[in-house]
């Protein structure tokens, strides 16, 4: 998903730099919820995901994205994956089935 660039930022942000403490990596644009566990899975958990348009996007209105990124972040957490989650969770299932895993949203 992150290009190797993101990478090479993301080691700088967290590297210890003596008394500067690290800064939290921020992946954004095109964020969707099918991407969270390669995410946590790259970055670890001190991220923070920016997902706007992922939540804005949901086919059923904002609430139900807010709630299927919860729902995505959850599973990561309990270690479970987000497909599989998805079974009992309406409305992280129906973002897997508008964007699917692994990809950005779609440029408007």
């Amino acid at each position: 998903i992150l290009p190797e660039r993101y990478y090479q930022t993301w080691k700088h942000l967290v590297y210890p730099m003596g008394h500067i403490k690290p800064s939290f990596p921020m992946p954004s644009g095109g964020i969707t919820v099918g991407m969270v566990e390669k995410l946590v899975n790259d970055c670890g958990l001190d991220v923070i995901i920016a997902a706007g348009g992922g939540i804005h996007a949901h086919p059923d209105g904002p609430r139900a994205g807010a709630k299927a990124f919860r729902q995505a972040i959850e599973a990561v957490m309990k270690g479970i994956s987000v497909k599989e989650f998805a079974k009992d969770h309406k409305e992280l299932g129906v973002a897997l089935g508008t964007w699917g895993t692994g990809k950005t949203m779609p440029k408007v």
